[in-house]
């Protein structure tokens, strides 16, 4: 990297890519800007919206480890945003071409273990493994720098940073929006949505990690500026390598995302039947005699609006939440750091609703802080690993407010 210039690639012309190549094509220090896809007329599409025309489209099929490498010679800096079964290919082309990483999203599938199988590793760890020759070639991999993971993350190191124990960190995920003409739209990926929520969740219970089953842990959480939601546990990220790098003795890790108590019941049903799986299955059609192939979750998805079409018409507030419980000079302390977006006021001011933003606009930030050499450290760590102090300076600049509270 050059004064305070730096060469980009984001892979993945969707809905984060977006957000972080628009943010990103405003900023005059980003001297090359390249957008890539699988599919080339999605990357056209989104580089033609930028208002800077030497935003270059290129077609990338992230499968392709070689053809990757050679696309990432003399970048600064890969944004991974495609599906994050492809991360290590992606961490290996990376590595062959000495270009930077980030990403948003780990590949949880990759933990096989049911509830009660002992741990030895949580997913993540795979990427970590990256660390020593990320060092060697003298590049850098920060690890879920989105929303939650990420946001969530630095709230959690922030709030372990004034304790001298921990006994738990709980990261909470609410959301009371609503579509006019829907009694339920998912804000996301449907498919994504079935698939996560009935994974084994990873915890971190008693100081190991376990496995719970699906929809475990049924409480009520009173999210800031968006009230009481009732939260499950599910798998992400943040249970991965919160517990691997906080430290001071922490005890218990887990993750709680809000979801409509008749919309639990649901995907308890369909999981007992089978409706959640993804695998084409033959099924007679009734009404003609014929044998088609269709995954079950398909049809289940295919219900269910798509998170495109009503993504400018979602109302309501959505509040990431982490609770950091300890003590402080031997006595019983704690801290709840959230960040809270309006719907329709992300979308007014920047253009992106409060899904989407929230993890596009991180990334955005975090890239050009390596840019300007705020973000030096090579190998590979999830944020959490790093001062939290200079992406908080940043945050405001990009709309985000980390609110906190002592908790008695």
């Amino acid at each position: 990297m050059g004064s305070h210039t730096v060469k980009i690639l984001v892979l993945g012309a969707g809905a984060i890519g977006s957000v972080v190549g628009t943010l990103l094509a405003k900023r005059s220090e980003v001297d090359r800007l390249v957008v890539a896809d699988r599919n080339l007329d999605a990357a056209r599409a989104l580089a033609s919206k930028m208002d800077r025309g030497r935003v270059e489209a290129v077609r990338i099929d992230a499968g392709d480890g070689g053809a990757m490498a050679r696309a990432f010679e003399g970048l600064d800096l890969v944004i991974n945003v495609v599906l994050p079964r492809f991360n290590l290919k992606i961490m290996d082309a990376c590595l062959q071409a000495q270009v930077s990483y980030m990403d948003a999203a780990t590949d949880l599938a990759l933990g096989t273990e049911k509830p009660g199988d002992p741990i030895k590793a949580p997913p993540e760890s795979l990427q970590l493994a990256y660390d020593a020759r990320f060092k060697g070639a003298g590049i850098t991999g920060l690890l879920g720098m989105g929303a939650d993971p990420g946001l969530t993350n630095l709230m959690a190191r922030m709030g372990a940073d004034r304790l001298d124990t921990l006994d738990e960190v709980l990261v909470r995920d609410g959301d009371n929006g609503t579509v006019e003409g829907y009694e339920y739209a998912s804000l996301w990926s449907p498919d994504t949505l079935i698939e996560e929520v009935l994974m084994p969740a990873l915890a971190f219970h008693d100081g190991r990690f376990v496995r719970l089953g699906s929809l475990q842990g049924e409480e009520v959480f009173d999210f800031p500026s968006v009230g009481r939601l009732t939260v499950y546990n599910v798998d992400h990220e943040e249970t991965n390598t919160l517990p691997l790098f906080l430290g001071k003795g922490l005890r218990k890790m887990d993750f709680k995302i809000a979801l409509p108590k008749e919309l639990a019941e649901a995907l308890r049903v369909f999981q007992r039947f089978g409706l959640h799986r993804g695998m084409p299955i033959d099924v007679e059609v009734k009404a003609t005699g014929e044998t088609v192939k269709v995954a079950p979750r398909d049809v289940l998805t295919a219900l269910m609006p798509n998170p495109r079409d009503i993504a400018t018409k979602v109302r309501g507030t959505g509040c990431l939440a982490v609770v950091v419980r300890g003590t402080k000079a031997g006595r019983k302390d704690g801290w709840m750091f959230w960040a809270v977006l309006d719907h329709q006021e992300t979308i007014r001011r920047h253009g992106f609703n409060a899904i989407s933003y929230p993890v596009g606009a991180p990334l955005a930030m975090a890239a050009l802080m390596l840019g300007r050499g705020e973000l030096a450290r090579k190998g590979v760590f999830p944020v959490e690993d790093l001062d939290p102090a200079p992406f908080l300076r940043h945050l405001p600049g990009f709309g985000i407010m980390i609110q906190e509270k002592r908790l008695v």
